[in-house]
């Protein structure tokens, strides 16, 4: 494998009605497998998926070097992938996305159907590119390694009828996109993505060799 590949710097992105604070566990544990890691902070809801999107643009013009990679979880990986798709930060690179519902969100739709309580609980998420959409490939040369959760525990589970297996918010089926190189499906949660120990290590293993643990 191309060691030139390997990110860096890595930019981690949280998910809906997330902050910074929710990807330090696994910033702390990606750092101890030897990358620099930079957490990107939004707010999900009361911006348009635009307006976010270009402060992500702005947040990894101001890295240093030329090849960051990506860690971003859930709705994050939404927005990773759009930036890619709009303007790669390099020519090659990789890509981990934790839960991200690539196929568009169910949860989302259905609490669409509801008129008022979609705009309280998803706002801007809801904007063009956001949760109703699915996201677009990565560009040529980025490898894209997506992991999913299948322990059904989460918020979204109690809001909307979701097919199994799930993760408790997201779908396995939403995760998956024919543009990733690997998919990967652990027994954690939504939240669990972030706190998992061996999510963290599937994902160091991926940024350095694009493909997960055996």
């Amino acid at each position: 494998m191309d060691r030139q590949a390997v990110p860096a710097h890595l930019v981690l992105v949280h998910g809906l009605w997330m902050g910074r604070w929710s990807i330090r566990v696994l910033q702390h544990r990606l750092q101890a497998a030897g990358f620099t890691c930079h957490r990107f902070g939004y707010p999900s809801v009361r911006r348009p998926f635009a307006d976010n999107l270009a402060d992500l643009r702005a947040f990894v013009d101001r890295l240093p070097g030329a090849r960051p990679g990506f860690v971003a979880h859930s709705f994050g990986g939404l927005l990773v992938l759009r930036l890619l798709a709009e303007r790669p930060p390099a020519a090659t690179g990789r890509l981990v996305t934790l839960g991200s519902p690539v196929q568009g969100s169910t949860v989302a739709r259905q609490l669409a159907a509801r008129g008022w309580l979609a705009r309280r609980w998803l706002g801007g998420a809801l904007s063009a590119g956001g949760l109703l959409d699915p996201a677009p490939p990565p560009p040529p040369g980025w490898a894209w390694g997506a992991l999913a959760g299948d322990r059904p525990r989460g918020v979204g589970s109690l809001v909307a009828r979701l097919e199994r297996p799930h993760d408790g918010t997201v779908g396995v089926a939403e995760t998956r996109h024919p543009g990733q190189a690997e998919h990967r499906c652990l027994p954690v949660s939504h939240a669990g993505l972030l706190l998992s120990p061996a999510v963290a290590r599937q994902a160091a293993h991926f940024l350095r060799h694009e493909c997960f643990v055996p």
